[in-house]
């Protein structure tokens, strides 16, 4: 697998919220849409203009089969492009803090809440923590969400500045692990995203027991979009 994540290095991987966007439902119906509709998962290789340069499927493996294959498809697709690419250095981030709280707890993954006073502010800090984010010890750890309110939900109230958040199982709000001042130099910034990726820990969790307790305590997700997916089974959607 690590053979994957180094050859995937050169490409722009999109991690997409199936359900929760209209206007993004229409890119991947066009990656990839079942008999009955959007599904939950997609797979394809596109061009720096968005067009297929493989076959839409569920996954890579659908697609590829071994992962041999896969990776080198990934080589020999990336070495076309080679001579035209750019470095990235925008911050990839989630529509907002319910939607990020959720994905990065589905991903067990930490979330980065980015937070300014105002709409400036906000993107001014999302540019210094972004150039920490596609670093070699920090790229592919995280998810980010950049505010630029007082935006809170349920159990988590974000401070201004970078939090570093150990998200609830069920997405309903958040630990934080570590922060810095909106005022931190790269230096602080950089501390408090090592450290709160570091302290990140999450048990393996048993999709059968998850769904079962979040019937219990009566969580529900709505999605914005009606799942279509035949996969999801009725009472899950």
């Amino acid at each position: 697998m690590n053979e994957v994540v180094e050859a995937s290095r050169a490409f722009v991987c999109v991690r997409p919220q199936t359900y929760e966007d209209a206007e993004e439902a229409k890119v991947l119906a066009y990656v990839f849409e079942g008999r009955s509709g959007l599904e939950n998962t997609s797979f394809a290789l596109l061009d720096p203009e968005g067009k297929k340069l493989t076959a839409g499927s569920r996954s890579p493996t659908m697609a590829y089969g071994a992962v041999e294959r896969f990776v080198e498809a990934l080589k020999s697709t990336a070495a076309k492009y080679a001579d035209d690419a750019k470095s990235i250095d925008a911050l990839p981030t989630l529509r907002d803090l319910r939607l990020a709280l959720n994905v990065a707890a589905a991903d067990m993954r930490p979330l980065v809440v980015v937070r300014g006073k105002d709409k400036d502010a906000a993107a001014a800090l999302a540019r210094k923590v972004a150039k920490l984010a596609w670093s070699k010890e920090l790229v592919g750890t995280s998810h980010y969400v950049v505010l630029q309110a007082p935006e809170t939900f349920e159990g988590l109230a974000p401070e201004l500045g970078v939090s570093v958040v150990l998200p609830d199982p069920y997405g309903l709000g958040g630990k934080v692990l570590a922060h810095a001042k909106p005022d931190a130099d790269a230096k602080a910034l950089a501390k408090a995203l090592t450290d709160g990726v570091a302290q990140h820990s999450v048990e393996p969790r048993e999709h059968d027991d998850h769904i079962r307790e979040a019937r219990r305590r009566g969580i529900e997700w709505k999605s914005p979009i009606p799942v279509s997916d035949p996969h999801v089974p009725e009472r899950d959607r």
